[in-house]
């Protein structure tokens, strides 16, 4: 299954490769698989194990909340099962319908297959994972479509446990990778930052730092949408008066972190009720405080600030100029962040989570170029005429060069409707 999911849609064979920037930071280039983005070094193999363990007898659909690149990653892994599987298992992936760049978009859309849809919602990321949220929890629905139509419902976010266990692994690699080329000795510690929005891929560190890895601090990384840095400098979570900030970072455009439950449940010796109690408290009254010695537990491994659009932008340029390196958006707050944290007494391993090209606007206004045509392909063409680093991602050209409009389906901010949806897609695939 490893073989077949990093075997050869990866553009380079490290799979994730680290290449060193400047003084002692380094980035995690996690974007050379088929769609350009973090997400692909889980969603490539999670539908090969998915396809494995589940029983022969019943149809799955996968239902999966996207705030921007795992849409395309999931339609894109569980398009490369093989056919037996695929006329078992069928996924709907649920995106903002304003809420995505062009690119992401247009990507999400054009990835959809024989046995993967996509559907517009007119709401934003923390709707769309809510919803899917109480879908699952509703188990007069759930039911219903085991009984009546043969179908059990599952996800391919980082709620699925199957989603979060691969990305260990490069946390661990690119620690290795630093020892084998020199720049650390083996067992001296390092940090990590990393683009936070719904705290997987930084739970996903602390878990190989759990195995072994010398991580010493978690450098976690927000844009204008910070309450996960407010939550770790005060302990407070709190959704009070806040709406989502559109920005040029739209993957960690999210208020609701899912897999932050998960962190603190184990900070709080599997103390379940009182994740149940401080959850449902942010349901029902948008906020919740931690107790004194949790937050002091959570500060000994985390440190967190964010970072405005215009120092999004000036990272861009800056790196560029001196390097001849191009971030995408995301890789840029966590540059940000970690200029303004690391203490520079020990290396700094930066995640970069995308490929700059997905999101050719921000990159050409954070360079100051001008360009007159104003598609995305004549964007993405002209960027990748820089000769600059990491080299162009060309299974991004060439989804660029697909002419064809598909048709995908918009739905109102409504669970209901979204149930409705998922039923009709249910019936055709299987039905």
């Amino acid at each position: 299954m490893i073989e077949t999911a990093y075997g050869e849609n990866f553009a380079c064979s490290k799979i994730a490769p680290v290449r060193h920037l400047s003084g002692n930071q380094f980035i995690l280039e996690l974007f050379h698989g088929p769609t350009g983005s973090f997400k692909d070094l889980s969603l490539q193999l999670l539908p090969h194990l998915f396809a494995h363990c589940i029983p022969p007898s019943c149809n799955y659909m996968i239902l999966v909340a996207t705030s921007g690149d795992t849409g395309s990653a999931v339609l894109n892994g569980f398009s490369r099962i093989n056919k037996n599987h695929k006329q078992r298992i069928a996924v709907a992936t649920f995106f903002p319908e304003n809420g995505v760049s062009d690119f992401q978009k247009a990507q999400i859309i054009g990835s959809q297959k024989e046995n993967g849809w996509a559907v517009g919602v007119k709401s934003d990321f923390d709707f769309c994972q809510t919803a899917i949220k109480r879908i699952f929890k509703d188990s007069d629905f759930t039911g219903f479509l085991i009984m009546e139509h043969g179908t059990i419902l599952s996800s391919a976010n980082s709620i699925n446990w199957g989603r979060l266990l691969p990305q260990v692994v490069y946390h661990a690699s690119a620690y290795l990778d630093l020892v084998s080329q020199g720049f650390i000795s083996f067992g001296s510690p390092v940090d990590v930052c990393i683009p936070t929005g719904n705290f997987g891929n930084i739970l996903a560190a602390v878990y190989a730092k759990m195995m072994g890895i010398p991580i010493r601090k978690f450098i976690c990384a927000s844009n204008q949408n910070h309450v996960l840095t407010d939550f770790i400098k005060t302990g407070h979570y709190d959704l009070r008066e806040r709406k989502i900030t559109p920005t040029f970072s739209p993957s960690i455009d999210i208020l609701k972190a899912s897999n932050l439950e998960r962190h603190l449940h184990m900070m709080a010796n599997k103390d379940g009720g009182l994740m149940t109690k401080l959850f449902n408290q942010l349901e029902e009254q948008q906020h919740f405080q931690i107790d004194k010695m949790l937050v002091e537990k959570l500060q000994q491994d985390f440190v967190a600030d964010w970072c405005s659009e215009r120092e999004c932008l000036a990272a861009i340029h800056s790196t560029y100029s001196t390097s001849g390196y191009i971030l995408d958006p995301h890789t840029a707050v966590a540059k940000v962040v970690a200029d303004r944290m690391q203490d520079k007494t020990c290396p700094v391993i930066v995640a970069s989570t995308a490929h700059y090209s997905k999101f050719a606007p921000a990159i050409m206004q954070a360079l100051k170029i001008k360009e007159i045509n104003h598609t995305s392909s004549s964007q993405l063409y002209l960027l990748s005429s820089y000769n600059a680093l990491p080299p162009p991602h060309e299974a991004l050209l060439e989804r660029m060069k697909q002419q064809e409009k598909m048709e995908y389906q918009v739905c109102a901010a409504d669970v209901d409707v979204l149930k409705n949806h998922v039923e009709k897609l249910i019936q055709n695939q299987f039905v």
